[in-house]
C-alpha cells in the first residue's frame, strides 16, 4: 500500500508536468482520477489480515549509512495511522473537487497538492523520528505556497510567513530532541527505542522538547496565534487541508512519539498538559464568541476542538484515548464541510463579514441543511460521530480528574452558544438587503458536502466500525 501511494502520487505530479496549462478540463479530469485512486489504494488496505496488537505492514529502505550514524527510512501501518491515511486521501479527493470551481494556475496548484499528499502520507506512516521530522517540516513548504499564491485576502504573504515560521521555531525543539537520542542510541526508529529504558531524568527533558514541538502545530496556548490568521488568508482548499490533517500531526505526534516512548513522563506531566488544554479550550471559546469572521469562528473552534481532543489523550483510560482518536477523524470531516460552506458563501459574495449574512435558508434551502447540519455536528449533536467522541472524552476526563472535566465542559457549553449564533445569525431572519444575486448549491458542491455529512452521520449511529479497531491497540500498548 505505502508504495502503491507513492508511486502513484509521483508519477501523476510527472505527468501532470507535461499536460499543457491552458486545458483545465483535462487537468481537472486527471486529477480527480488519479485522487480516486490514491483513496482507493489507501481503503484497500482495510481488508489486510494484521494483528490488531501490532503493526502488519512494514518496509524500510536504508538510506543513508555512516560510521556511528544510520538512517533507515522506515515505514509502517497500523490501525491508527492506517485511518489517519484514509482521512488525509479522502480529503484529497474533496479538495480536488473543491478546486474545480478556481482556475488560476490550476496545473501548478493540482501539482503542489499531490506533493502535498505524498509528504502528509508518509508522515502519518513513518517510524524513525528523523524521517518523521523531515515530512513534518516539509509539509511547511506546499502550505506557505498555498496560502501565498492562491491566498483570498491582502494579508495573505504575512499569514503565510507566520505559519512558515512558528511551527519552524516550534519543530526546533522536536530537532534537539532528537539530535539528544540520536547522540546517546544512534537511531531514531521508535520499535529500538521503545526497547530502551530511558532515565526519569533524561525522558522527561525529552518529553518537554517534545511538547513544546507539537503544542506550536496542534496549536495550544499561548503558541495558537498564527491559526486564525493562516485561515482567514488560505483559500478553501487550504483551510480544509489544514484543519482536516494538518492539525493532526501535532496530535498524531503526541500518541506515536510522546505517549508511546515516554510513559513515565505522559503520567507525570499529564497534569501540566491538561492545564495548558484547559486554559486553551476556554480561551479559545471566549474569542470565538466575539469573532465577526465566519472563518476566524471556524477556526477559534478548531483550536478549542483540538486541545479537547488533548486532554482525552493523556487521560490515560480507553474511554479518552478512544474518544481523541475518534473527534480527530469527526472534526476532519466536520471543520472541512463548514470551510467548504463558507467558500460557496465567499464565491457568491466576496465576504466573510457576519453581519452581512441574513435569511439565507429562503433563497438557498440546500445550503442552509446542510450548513445546520455540520454546525449540529460541529457543537456535538447525537446521531453524530462528533457526539461520539466528545462523549467519550468528556467520560474519560472526568475519570481523570473531576475538576479538568468540569473546566471542559466550559468549551461545550461555548460550542453550543458559537453555533447557534452562527445558525441564526445567517440562515434565519429577514433577508438581507444586501445580497442582490443569490444561487443554491451546484451539484458539484451539494455532491462534495453530502460525502462527509453521509460519513459524519453513518460513523455516529455505527462508530464501533472504529473503536474495535482500536480498542486492543490502545490497551497494548499505550495505557499504563
Amino acid at each position: 500500500m505505502i508504495f502503491l501511494i507513492n508511486l502513484t502520487l509521483i508519477l501523476s505530479i510527472i505527468f501532470l508536468n507535461f499536460l499543457p496549462a491552458h486545458n483545465l478540463k483535462l487537468l481537472k479530469n486527471f486529477s480527480l482520477i488519479t485522487s480516486f485512486i490514491v483513496f482507493f489504494i489507501s481503503l484497500y488496505s482495510l481488508v489486510y489480515p494484521f494483528s490488531f496488537s501490532g503493526y502488519f505492514l512494514n518496509s524500510s529502505t536504508l538510506v543513508l549509512n555512516i560510521p556511528n550514524f544510520v538512517l533507515n527510512m522506515g515505514f509502517a501501518l497500523d490501525p491508527i495511522s492506517l485511518f489517519f491515511v484514509l482521512l488525509t486521501t479522502f480529503l484529497f479527493l474533496i479538495v480536488i473537487m473543491t478546486s474545480f470551481s478556481y482556475n488560476y494556475r490550476l496545473k501548478e496548484k493540482f501539482i503542489l497538492l499531490f506533493f502535498l499528499e505524498l509528504l502528509l502520507c508518509n508522515s502519518f506512516l513513518a517510524i524513525d523520528l528523523l524521517v518523521f521530522y523531515l515530512l513534518f517540516e516539509s509539509v511547511l513548504i506546499p502550505m506557505f505556497l498555498l496560502i501565498g499564491i492562491w491566498g483570498s485576502q491582502k494579508n495573505k504573504i504575512f499569514a503565510a510567513y507566520q505559519l512558515f515560521l512558528y511551527t519552524l521555531a516550534g519543530s526546533f525543539f522536536f530537532l534537539v530532541g532528537i539530535i539528544i537520542i540520536y547522540t546517546l542510541y544512534g537511531s531514531g526508529n521508535i520499535f529500538f527505542l521503545k526497547s530502551i529504558k530511558f532515565d526519569f531524568k533524561l525522558e522527561s527533558l525529552l518529553f518537554l522538547l517534545f511538547l513544546i514541538s507539537f503544542s506550536v502545530k496542534i496549536p495550544m496556548f499561548p503558541f495558537h496565534l498564527w491559526l486564525p490568521k493562516a485561515h482567514v488568508e488560505a483559500p478553501t482548499t487550504g483551510s480544509v487541508l489544514l484543519a482536516g490533517v494538518l492539525l493532526k500531526l501535532g496530535s498524531y505526534a503526541f500518541l506515536r512519539f510522546s505517549l508511546f516512548l515516554f510513559p513515565n513522563a505522559s503520567l507525570y506531566f499529564a497534569p501540566l498538559v491538561m492545564s495548558l488544554a484547559m486554559l486553551s479550550i476556554i480561551f479559545s471559546s471566549f474569542s470565538t464568541v466575539r469573532q465577526i469572521d465566519l472563518k476566524r469562528i471556524i477556526a477559534y473552534s478548531s483550536i478549542a476542538h483540538m486541545n479537547f481532543l488533548v486532554g482525552g489523550l493523556f487521560s490515560n483510560n480507553l474511554q479518552g484515548i478512544s474518544g481523541s482518536l475518534l473527534l480527530q477523524i469527526a472534526h476532519g470531516l466536520s471543520s472541512s464541510a463548514l470551510f467548504i460552506c463558507i467558500g460557496v458563501l465567499y464565491e457568491r459574495y466576496h465576504t466573510r463579514n457576519l453581519y452581512y449574512y441574513r435569511g439565507i435558508s429562503s433563497v438557498m434551502p440546500l445550503f442552509s441543511i446542510m450548513f445546520f447540519i455540520f454546525n449540529l455536528a460541529n457543537l456535538g449533536f447525537p446521531g453524530t460521530l462528533n457526539f461520539v467522541s466528545e462523549f467519550l472524552l468528556i467520560v474519560g476526563i472526568f475519570n481523570y480528574s473531576i475538576i479538568f472535566g468540569l473546566l471542559s465542559l466550559i468549551g461545550v457549553f461555548y460550542s453550543v452558544i458559537y453555533s447557534m449564533v452562527l445558525i441564526s445569525r445567517v440562515l434565519f431572519g429577514q433577508f438581507s438587503k444586501d445580497i442582490f444575486y443569490f444561487s443554491d448549491l451546484t451539484r458539484r458542491e451539494f455532491l462534495i458536502l453530502f460525502k462527509l455529512l453521509f460519513l459524519t452521520i453513518f460513523f455516529g449511529f455505527f462508530p464501533n466500525f472504529l473503536l474495535n479497531c482500536w480498542e486492543f491497540y490502545i490497551n497494548t500498548w499505550f495505557l499504563h
